[in-house]
C-alpha cells in the first residue's frame, strides 16, 4: 500500500528504488513524490493554456525495472546505440567502452533519477499524428521536430526559473550522460534524494545483497558487476554526482 502522508521522507531504499516509499498515484502522472507531481500538475495546466499537452511518456521506474533493462545491454540482449545513432557491437568493444555506452542513455539500477517519482519524460501527443512511435530523441525537441515549440516554451519558463521547481539536468554540460531535452527534475524535491545514494548500499545491492536494506533477498546480481565495481566511484561522479544540486 502506498503511504499518502504528506510527510513521508525519503529513505535509503526509495532512494535506491527498492521501495516505494511516500509515492502517491495521480490520474496523468502515475507514481510519484506529491510535491513534484503536484508541481508537475501546475506546469501542465499552464502549458494548456499555452496551447500544448504536456504528457508523461515514462515517470517512476523501479530498481527491478532498470535492472532489467540495464542488464539485457550488459549481455548484448537488448541494442544500445551510439550518439550517431548507430547500432554498436558488444563484439568490438571492449568491457569497459562497452558499460560507458550502455551509460551513456542508461542509468545504473539504483541511480536512476526515475526511482525517486521526482523526474518524467515528457511529450506532446497532438503535436504528431495518432499512433506516432515517439523516440525520446534530441531531434524531436529540435528546431524542426515535433515538440520544438513545446520545448521552447520550457526553455522560457526555466530561463526565468519560472517552471514550477522544474529543471533540466541532462543538458550535455556537465557529465557522461546524453543530452535529454524531455527529462524535467523537480528540483526542490529531487535534491532530498541525492545525499541517499552512496556507493556502499549500492554496491551491496548490485551484488544481488538487497536484504542487507531490509528488502528482498530476491534479487538479482548487476551484469558486470566485476567492472562496475572497479570503477564505481569514477562512474558515481561522472555519470550521478555531477548532475547533483
Amino acid at each position: 500500500m502506498l503511504d499518502n502522508s504528506t510527510s513521508a521522507k525519503p529513505s535509503v531504499s526509495w532512494a535506491l528504488g527498492l521501495s516505494r516509499g511516500g509515492l502517491i498515484d495521480l490520474p496523468g502522472v502515475g507514481l510519484a513524490h506529491e510535491a513534484a507531481a503536484t508541481a508537475l500538475n501546475r506546469l501542465m495546466k499552464r502549458a494548456q493554456k499555452s496551447g500544448f499537452k504536456l504528457s508523461i511518456a515514462s515517470g517512476h521506474r523501479d530498481y527491478g525495472r532498470q535492472l532489467t533493462i540495464f542488464n539485457a545491454k550488459m549481455c548484448g540482449e537488448r541494442p544500445v546505440y551510439g550518439d550517431s545513432g548507430a547500432l554498436l557491437s558488444k563484439q568490438l568493444l571492449g568491457s569497459r567502452d562497452w558499460l560507458h555506452a550502455i551509460l551513456r542513455y542508461s542509468a545504473l539500477p539504483g541511480t536512476s533519477r526515475h526511482h525517486w517519482g521526482t523526474d518524467f519524460d515528457i511529450w506532446d501527443p497532438t503535436a504528431v499524428p495518432k499512433g506516432y512511435a515517439l523516440q525520446l530523441q534530441p531531434s524531436e525537441y529540435g528546431r524542426d521536430g515535433p515538440f520544438a515549440q513545446l520545448s521552447s516554451w520550457l526553455t522560457s519558463l526555466m530561463v526565468k526559473d519560472d517552471a514550477e521547481g522544474f529543471y533540466r539536468p541532462y543538458t550535455g554540460e556537465l557529465g557522461g550522460v546524453a543530452p535529454e531535452p524531455w527529462h524535467l527534475s523537480h528540483r526542490p524535491s529531487a535534491e532530498l534524494f541525492q545525499p541517499l545514494v552512496e556507493s556502499a548500499p549500492l554496491i551491496q545491492v548490485w551484488s544481488g545483497q538487497a536484504q542487507q536494506l531490509g528488502q528482498s533477498p530476491e534479487c538479482e546480481a548487476l551484469a558486470g558487476l566485476r567492472e562496475v565495481k572497479a570503477q564505481h566511484e569514477a562512474i558515481m561522479a561522472e555519470y550521478v554526482r555531477s548532475y547533483w544540486v
